[in-house]
């Protein structure tokens, strides 16, 4: 068959089932360059067409290929407090074909994918510590007492698996820091934050409610950068300290702890670990949506105006638990 003929075949409506299971519905449709990719309340599956996979028009019978890019939907809140809370909002903003939607839109995605890294590997430790308690409890005397009590089991990779967060988190951060360029036309990527904030308190005066947040949130941001570069950098000042499972001196079995060493951070004690991954992935999340809409707010055209309102926890919807809701005021 002529490649003429392949187009025209082509371009014939086609239709076709998308395989979800019973009970499941379909909540957005999102077209990127990868493909066309929807977003049921349980997972997000990717369709490509036989254009994106034959793009040369060499195989008359070339599918449509359909695939489970991520096992979590709509009703996942990182899944609908990134890409679909950002298409609510910048499609308020920006016309679908614009760069500035597409940019943004884009930034979405990796976020959303960077923070489900980050809670993954949360949940795997989370896992085996808990496995690891249940087998300490069976008969925990033979590790608490005597003179010389039985080594505590460990936690296998848990450093190699900290030390990935870490990295993660800086890898997040970086990926926010492109929200920046394409609202305000300011290039602050890879995390400048500093330098975007000194920005913004210029611009905007040093008591303006983004600069007040920018500040607010450098504390923890400061925390991170610190640790991944003690890490990746020790000295004799500075390095991070991971805690597998130990026995205190009042014989009482302390869960993984970790803590940084530096001379710009006064609390040395250990931190519970499940904790700080928790709250550092809320952390990111918050900021995240917090700073964008911020953003827009004061760079965005004055009219028409998005007005955000924030959604109480008990009040969002669990199939697709979204924190801000979105309105336009002319």
């Amino acid at each position: 068959m002529s490649k003429e003929k392949i187009r025209a075949k082509r371009n014939q409506p086609v239709r076709f089932p998308l395989d979800i299971e019973e009970g499941d519905i379909v909540c957005e449709a999102i077209s990127r360059d990868s493909g066309l990719f929807y977003i049921t309340r349980n997972k997000i599956l990717c369709l490509r067409s036989p254009d994106d996979l034959d793009p040369d028009l060499e195989y008359e019978s070339a599918p449509w290929e359909k695939s489970l890019y991520l096992p979590h939907g709509a009703s996942d809140p990182l899944v609908a407090r990134t890409v679909i809370q950002t298409g609510r909002l910048i499609e308020l903003c920006y016309q679908k074909n614009s760069k500035k939607y597409k940019a943004l839109s884009d930034i979405s995605w990796k976020l959303m994918e960077s923070l489900i890294t980050l809670r993954s590997v949360k949940e795997g430790l989370g896992k085996r510590i808990d496995d690891t308690q249940k087998t300490i409890k069976i008969d925990p005397n033979p590790y608490v007492t005597g003179q010389s009590p039985k080594a505590l089991p460990i936690i296998e990779n848990y450093r190699i698996d900290f030390y990935s967060f870490v990295n993660e988190v800086r890898r997040t951060l970086n990926i926010i820091s492109d929200i920046f360029l394409p609202i305000t036309g300011k290039n602050f990527s890879n995390g400048h934050f500093q330098k975007a904030q000194q920005w913004i308190k210029k611009s905007l005066g040093e008591n303006s409610p983004l600069t007040l947040m920018l500040e607010k949130d450098q504390t923890w941001i400061k925390t991170w950068i610190d640790t991944r570069i003690a890490i990746e950098h020790p000295q004799e000042d500075r390095y991070v300290e991971t805690l597998n499972f130990s026995l205190e001196p009042s014989r009482d079995i302390r869960l993984p702890t970790w803590r940084l060493i530096h001379p710009d951070h006064t609390e040395n004690r250990p931190r519970e670990l499940l904790e700080t991954l928790e709250t550092a992935v809320n952390n990111l999340l918050k900021f995240y949506e917090d700073l964008q809409v911020a953003l827009l707010h004061e760079y965005l055209a004055k009219t028409p105006r998005v007005y955000a309102e924030i959604i109480s926890e008990e009040q969002r919807d669990k199939k697709m638990p979204m924190r801000y809701d979105f309105a336009i005021i002319l």
